[in-house]
C-alpha cells in the first residue's frame, strides 16, 4: 500500500489526475491534434520540479502510445494514403531533428508571440468556411501528392522540433485546406505523421534520460484508451462533427498561448 502511494511520489488522487489528463489527451489528440493542450499542464502541475525536458519526454512517451492507436483505427476503418504518409512522416522526422538542433542555437520567442496570431487566423478561416473539411475531394494528383506531402512534413517537423504546440492542429488543418482531405482523412494522416515526429523527439529524450517512467506508462495507458475512443468517435459521428470538435480545441489553444505570452 505505502508502495504504490509513492508512485512517483504521487498519491491517489493525483494518480487518478494524471490518468484523466492522458485519457482526454488521447481522445482530443485522436481527433484533430492539440491533446498536449490538457497533457502538459498537467504533468506540470504534478511534477513542478522536474525539468521541462523531463516533462516533455514523459508526455511523448504517452502521446506516441495514444497517436499510433488512434491511427491503427483510422486505417481500420478508411483507406489511407500509404506513399503519402511516408514521405510526409520521413521528412518530418527530418524537419524534427534540424528543429531540435536549431532551438540549441536560436531562441524561440518570436514563436511564442505569433504563435497566437497564427492560431487566431486557422480560427477565424475554419469558422467563416461552413463548408470547411466536410468533402473529401483530394487536390493533388497521386504522384504530385507525396511530393507534398514530404514538403509538409518538413515544415511541420521542423516547427515541431524547434516550438511545439498546436503542431497536430496545424497539420490537420494544412491536409483540409491544402489536400483538400475532409477532417476524418486529415486527422488519419496527421496521426501518422506525428507518430513519426513523436518517436524521433522521444529516442533523443530516453537517450538524455528525461523519463519519470512509472507515471510515464500509467500515461501511455491512459492515452492509448483515450486515442481508440477518440477515433471511433470520429469515424462514427464524420468530418462535420470532427470541424466542430477542431474549433472548440483551437479556440483552447489560442486561450493557451496568448496567457503563456502576456
Amino acid at each position: 500500500m505505502a508502495e504504490f502511494l509513492a508512485f512517483d511520489g504521487l498519491s491517489y488522487a493525483q494518480l487518478v489526475l494524471l490518468l484523466a489528463a492522458g485519457f482526454f489527451a488521447g481522445l482530443i489528440d485522436a481527433m484533430v491534434g492539440g491533446g498536449g493542450l490538457i497533457q502538459v499542464p498537467a504533468l506540470v502541475a504534478l511534477f513542478p520540479g522536474f525539468a521541462p525536458a523531463t516533462i516533455m519526454g514523459t508526455s511523448k512517451f504517452a502521446g506516441v502510445f495514444g497517436t499510433f492507436s488512434a491511427y491503427l483505427q483510422y486505417a481500420k476503418r478508411i483507406e489511407i494514403p500509404i506513399r503519402t504518409l511516408v514521405y510526409g512522416s520521413v521528412f518530418a522526422v527530418l524537419g524534427a531533428l534540424l528543429g531540435a538542433y536549431l532551438l540549441t542555437l536560436l531562441s524561440n520567442e518570436v514563436f511564442k508571440k505569433l504563435l497566437p496570431l497564427l492560431l487566431i487566423a486557422v480560427f477565424v478561416y475554419t469558422l467563416l468556411r461552413k463548408d470547411f473539411g466536410g468533402k473529401h475531394v483530394p487536390r493533388f494528383s497521386a504522384k504530385a501528392e507525396p511530393k507534398a506531402s514530404a514538403v509538409t512534413g518538413a515544415a511541420i517537423g521542423l516547427y515541431d522540433g524547434f516550438f511545439g504546440p498546436g503542431t497536430g492542429s496545424f497539420l490537420v488543418f494544412i491536409f483540409v485546406r491544402i489536400f483538400g482531405f475532409d477532417f476524418v482523412h486529415a486527422s488519419a494522416l496527421a496521426k501518422g505523421v506525428n507518430v513519426a515526429c513523436n518517436v524521433a523527439a522521444l529516442t533523443l529524450f530516453i537517450g538524455l534520460g528525461h523519463m519519470v517512467w512509472a507515471s510515464a506508462i500509467a500515461l501511455a495507458a491512459a492515452n492509448l484508451a483515450g486515442g481508440m475512443t477518440g477515433s471511433r468517435l470520429a469515424l462514427k459521428h464524420g468530418s462535420v462533427w470532427v470541424r466542430k470538435v477542431f474549433i472548440v480545441v483551437v479556440a483552447g489553444l489560442i486561450v493557451r498561448t496568448t496567457l503563456s505570452v502576456f
